[in-house]
């Protein structure tokens, strides 16, 4: 591990200075307790890693928790800024609509090896194999927690669990009664207006809300506007009713539209230099309508049924158009066998549907397809020893349209020693499957002119990818974890964890036949084919520590460390470079702290400092330096029902890159510092 370098440590020992200074001005009769105590935080019941409640102590995976007032007091403005908050997730912006999100390696614009569920219903495209971030939001004053599980949850969630899961969880409605009003305007976050109203209906509780913003432009290195201006609307409801026998329901819906703007560097057989800067717009729309329905049977198991339609829209200017239906029915069964077994059963079907009209540099064939995932699991909590020793077996077996019939199996040990200490470790085997457009789509990727380096050709080149006649396999991980979680006094806490991944089958792509195309102006086509010929593995560590040196005032470090080494199976050129970029996608190193004071009941202080180090420190040259972010956010509650606040971000430099683009060929922005002021309202 190479040492930090100093201008971080400095940053490092400005934010510590500052967060001691604040304290140090804060009054000694300071009257805000914390918001939640690290014995609650230990106590919160989680249902991502197991997909049933149980505390965060005992849960058998690395498993962080974001809570509502995390988000709050972070400053973040949407969801990718969230989870920044969470060890082991890569958050990079490429620009201010657009972000790459991971999980332990691999980041990428659409990440594809991270599932992201938002109330139980998946927002993972099948069209790129990962989340289109700009199209996902709520209202953040709804979000109840969000729960990373770090690691693969394909036995408790199926294939693309392969990294980890998050799930965005919301409020029920009988806690956000009344009213709300939110109100926010900045430098970057132009204008923002949102509201909720709570209330009563059919013995159970609902709220309806809204949500508009706007978000200004960043910049290109030399000072450019980007053209990825940001701008959205969106209303959703959520109802909660307790029915008879002991049946609860809930219904959730949305409705959305998103432009937003982006620049593209295309591939031009007609340019000298081969690529045209063109600036695009992206339109995405869609909704969805959700229902789930829990009981209690007569013999005490509890069953859940939920199912889901979602619809959506995503348009690329004069390129590209995919409309897509998508209906999930989920059913789980949970039962106690005799004293030792806590038995998690449940089957799931899911349809897709899609049609897309492509033009321009990428095609897909057929334009339109369906696909069918029907899925079967069963997980087994067994106790060993009574509060001491517990053995988790899991297996989920999936049928898809694309690969076929996948097991998924998991193991999982946990002992728990004391009540404040718990150790586990997973062993637990996961797949990836292709997407839409690995499968069939065509697309340009670029040109090069003649007397450019790699064609001593007097013709222009044409990259292109195209399908393989063959079906591209799945993406297999097996993946080995270790644990350990303890809390050292009422005060302080720390979480760690350990793994060790290995990877085969990844996807990558190979040279094949060039041809000439006799056009007006004849060029010459160099087709490359995907196929499964890299192989990788990773290791790494995260460390989580929560402290409350006073009663007012809470310190969150946390530190990650990865190590990505991916190498080509078969030594073709594309293959080895592919193989290259994976190495340089991910920071080995990130180190984030927080420091959060309740200064009085009136007044609260938050700081928040990152340090990433550099993307590509292997390949010949950094593409992207290392850098680190400063956050304040000042909150000023002048009665019980409003609150003010002013945040900064990015304090530290005026703009900086932060993600190198791929997949499209948007142009490279830099992230600008920012301010704004919110203004909350409840009555």
């Amino acid at each position: 591990m190479k040492p930090m370098p100093r201008a971080p440590i400095r940053h490092l020992a400005l934010g510590v200075a500052l967060a001691c200074a604040a304290g140090a001005g804060a009054a000694e009769d300071a009257i805000d307790p914390p918001d939640i105590s690290l014995e609650d935080l230990l106590g919160v019941e989680v249902t991502s890693a197991s997909r049933k409640a149980e505390r965060l102590h005992d849960v058998a995976a690395a498993v962080f928790v974001i809570t509502r007032d995390d988000i709050e007091r972070s400053g973040a403005t949407n969801i990718p800024e969230a989870l920044r908050l969470a060890p082991g997730v890569n958050v990079a912006s490429l620009a201010n609509n657009r972000w790459a999100v991971s999980v332990r390696g691999f980041n990428d614009r659409w990440g594809n090896k991270l599932l992201v569920l938002m109330d139980g219903r998946s927002i993972y495209s099948p069209l790129f194999s990962g989340v289109v971030w700009e199209d996902q939001d709520t209202l953040l004053e709804d979000i109840d927690r969000i729960e990373v599980v770090r690691g693969p949850g394909a036995a408790m969630w199926g294939a693309n669990a392969v990294n980890g899961v998050i799930n965005i969880i919301t409020r029920r409605a009988r806690d956000t009664q009344g009213d709300l009003l939110v109100a926010a305007a900045g430098s970057e976050e132009r204008a923002l207006l949102a509201f909720r109203h709570g209330g009563e209906a059919g013995g159970g509780h609902f709220r309806v809300w809204g949500k508009a913003f706007k978000r200004d432009q960043s910049v290109t290195a030399d000072g450019h506007t980007g053209n990825d201006y940001w701008r959205a609307g969106r209303l959703g409801f959520r109802g909660d009713w307790s029915m008879g026998n002991d049946h609860r329901l809930m219904l959730s819906g949305q409705m959305y539209s998103s432009p937003t703007g982006d620049r593209w560097n295309l591939a031009d057989l007609s340019s000298p230099q081969g690529v045209t800067l063109i600036d695009r717009r992206q339109g995405g729309q869609g909704g969805h309508l959700l229902g789930r329905n829990e009981w209690t049977l007569a013999d005490g198991s509890q069953a859940a049924l939920q199912a889901y339609v979602d619809v959506s829209s995503l348009e690329l200017q004069d390129t590209f158009k995919e409309d897509r239906t998508t209906v999930d029915l989920d059913f789980q069964h949970r039962v106690l066998l005799g004293q030792n077994h806590d038995v998690i059963w449940g089957l799931g079907y899911r349809y897709s549907h899609d049609r897309i009209n492509a033009t321009g540099f990428m095609v897909a064939q057929p334009s339109s397809r369906a696909f069918t995932l029907a899925s079967a699991f069963i997980y087994d909590d067994i106790t060993v020893l009574p509060n001491a020793l517990r053995l988790m077996l899991g297996l989920r077996v999936e049928d898809n349209s694309f690969t076929g019939v996948e097991p998924l199996p998991n193991v999982r040990l946990m002992w728990t020693p004391s009540d404040s200490q718990s150790l586990w470790a997973s062993v637990a085997r996961a797949v990836r499957t292709p997407s839409r457009g690995e499968l069939d789509g065509e697309v340009n990727l670029s040109v090069t002119p003649p007397g450019a380096p790699g064609n001593p050709t007097p013709l222009p080149i044409l990259t292109r990818s195209i399908p393989d006649d063959h079906q591209l396999q799945n993406e297999t991980v097996l993946a080995y974890e270790l644990g350990y979680r303890h809390q050292f006094s009422a005060s302080l806490s720390a979480d760690f964890a350990a793994f060790y991944n290995q990877y085969d089958d990844l996807r990558s792509a190979m040279l094949s036949t060039r041809q000439i195309a006799l056009a007006r102006a004849p060029y010459l086509i160099q087709n490359i084919i995907p196929d499964n010929s890299i192989q990788a593995n990773t290791r790494g560590v995260e460390i989580a520590v929560d402290w409350y040196p006073l009663s007012w005032w809470r310190i969150q470090p946390s530190y990650s460390y990865l190590r990505l080494d991916a190498s080509s199976k078969t030594g073709d050129p594309i293959s080895v470079s592919n193989a290259n970029k994976m190495n340089a996608s991910d920071p080995q190193h990130q180190l984030s702290l927080r420091s959060s004071l309740s200064l009085s009941d009136k007044h609260r202080f938050d700081l928040w400092l990152r340090y990433v180090s550099e993307l590509g420190a292997r390949n010949s040259r950094i593409a992207i330096p290392a850098y680190t972010t400063l956050d304040l956010r000042y909150a000023w509650r002048p009665t019980r029902d409003l609150e003010v606040s002013v945040v900064g971000q990015n304090l530290l430099d005026h703009s900086h890159p932060e993600f190198v683009p791929s997949l499209l060929p948007s142009q490279q922005l830099e992230l600008q510092r920012g301010m704004y002021v919110k203004a909350k309202w409840q009555f």
